[in-house]
């Protein structure tokens, strides 16, 4: 008898085959697990703002389908609700995102989060921009300002005892985008670094006109959040000169079996390159056969394990059930034909405190939030 499987997947302009790479990498993890004879049954969730909707088309999937397990591709802000679900029914539910929102939920038993750690990394590379020097300067897309990434990007500063000094965010309307007030901000506060939280196309549009504004514009070294180094959209454009740090969770040119037996299998059965949404179904697959394999509850099944990822060794915190792995140091270069390049420079090593500490420390009052599943606009 075959596995079921349900399967939300979000709709993203920027990133169209975002879906069709999560059920790839999913599907041939399980694979490779020795789960081939899969059953998978999907539904769309738009760009995942609706909690209400998404908890109806997983309930619709339990009692129409019967699905064994379920995975949903969408924002802690509307997954929360999902873990009555699981508890009432006792199907594992994996939710998996890119870490730029915090979790509220009371953990679960029998639910899992898989996220790539952006709110994490957003830190690390706030305090690298505070320990290079005194006075930071905070460029921000309208979009990511809807998430927390500046927020812990601006703890990362204070706990390097550096201040921000300015702050640019940038509009989101492509005919209207120009970082004019960002090199009248630059001219005027004269920064020591700039820490710099943009993505999917804003990230292009803020990329690009960096290079159009010639060397004044890139005369302080950047700390950018991880998904302005998201490689699809990163090496398609020209490097625009300066000095770029950022934090990641993963990269294409990490060494390791996992991720040669990752970019082996992709290449031999889809023809396809790795890519983040290929790894974060690829993660979702094997957490996955574990919890099937053992016939345990979600948070019982990866007690004590450690899951062999591309990213490196991932291991849920008994405390959260969220999973963390290592991040990595990295810098944006000039590489083929003047193209950006991702050039990995260091490991850091992630604790079960350092996850246990951010996981911890969540801003409090009312804050701007976008319900929307990050990337998905």
């Amino acid at each position: 008898m075959s596995i079921r499987i349900g399967f939300l997947l979000p709709r993203s302009t920027d990133y169209p085959a975002m879906g069709f790479d999560l059920l790839d990498g999913f599907r041939l993890a399980m694979k490779q697990e020795g789960l081939p004879d899969v059953r998978v049954f999907t539904e769309n969730t738009g760009f995942g703002e609706d909690a209400n909707d998404i908890y109806s088309k997983c309930e619709k999937l339990i009692i129409e389908e019967d699905v064994q397990l379920l995975v949903v591709y969408a924002s802690p802000m509307v997954t929360g609700q999902l873990n009555a679900l699981a508890m009432t029914t006792g199907r594992p539910f994996l939710f998996l995102d890119a870490g730029m929102q915090y979790i509220d939920a009371v953990p679960c038993a029998h639910a899992l989060n898989i996220t790539l750690q952006g709110l994490h990394a957003c830190r690390m590379a706030g305090r690298m921009a505070g320990e290079r020097g005194k006075r930071v300067l905070n460029a921000v897309s309208f979009f990511d300002a809807g998430y927390r990434g500046p927020y812990d990007f601006a703890e990362g500063v204070k706990e390097a005892g550096a201040a921000i000094i300015g702050n640019y965010i940038s509009v989101h309307r492509i005919s209207e985008f120009s970082i004019a007030k960002y090199m009248e901000l630059l001219k005027n506060a004269n920064p020591d670094a700039v820490i710099a939280c943009f993505s999917t196309y804003l990230s292009e549009l803020f990329i690009d006109a960096l290079k159009a504004n010639g060397p004044e514009a890139v005369a302080h070294p950047f700390y950018c959040s991880p998904f302005m180094a998201e490689e699809q959209l990163l090496t398609k454009h020209e490097f625009p000169g300066g000095e770029f740090h950022t934090v990641v969770p993963w990269a294409t040119s990490l060494d390791s079996a996992a991720q040669q037996a990752f970019a082996e299998t992709l290449k031999k059965e889809k023809n396809k390159s790795p890519n983040i949404f290929l790894l974060a179904g690829w993660e979702a697959g094997l957490t996955a056969a574990q919890i099937l394999n053992t016939g345990k509850s979600a948070a019982e099944a990866v007690k004590g394990w450690t899951m062999e990822s591309p990213r490196g060794q991932v291991v849920f915190h008994p405390e959260t059930n969220c999973a963390y792995s290592p991040l990595y140091h990295a810098r944006i270069v000039s590489g083929e034909n003047n193209l950006c390049k991702l050039e990995v420079t260091a490991t850091l090593p992630i604790t079960a405190e350092d996850h246990l500490a951010r996981f911890n420390d969540k801003p409090e009052g009312a804050v701007t939030n976008w319900k929307n599943t990050y990337f998905c606009t």
